[in-house]
């Protein structure tokens, strides 16, 4: 059965998704390992900007790896969606909640005065979240749901 066009865009979403994950995951490793040698050496800790002091890089470390297995866990349910349209509701479901989360980030950059033009990157990721519950939308049609 030939894949419809919302399924191909989903199946590519699910690979991008993949790459972006492994390499936030690989970013995630090197901001440990530079949290680790911080840790290791408490001098450089003074050279941290932070009120974490040594555990900030090492906690900036986690938070990275922790959205990066989300990515890949998305992109799996992405491309498993793209190959079966019955498996739609989690992708359906999280790109509800994306184009929430976004527009909550939006609106909070807004009460904090963030220029218009430094929220290029907010108005993106919004209009890809909004474009993937298209999509999702669409095969959760196709599958009957």
């Amino acid at each position: 059965m030939e894949m419809s066009l919302s399924r191909k865009f989903l199946n590519v979403a699910g690979f991008l998704d993949y790459i972006m994950g492994t390499l936030a995951l690989i970013l995630s490793v090197l901001i440990s390992a530079a949290g680790v040698y911080v840790f290791m050496h408490p001098a450089l800790a003074k050279e941290i900007p932070s009120d974490f002091g040594r555990f900030s890089i090492l906690v900036l470390g986690i938070a990275v790896a922790a959205g990066a297995v989300f990515t890949i866990l998305y992109g799996y349910l992405e491309r498993a969606a793209a190959k079966d349209p019955a498996k739609i509701m989690p992708v359906w479901v999280l790109s509800i909640l994306g184009v929430v989360l976004e527009t909550g980030n939006i609106i909070i950059e807004l009460i904090h005065h963030t220029a218009i033009a430094d929220m290029g990157y907010a108005f993106i990721c919004l209009l890809f979240s909004i474009l993937v519950l298209v999509i999702a939308n669409n095969v959760k049609k196709e599958a009957g749901r």
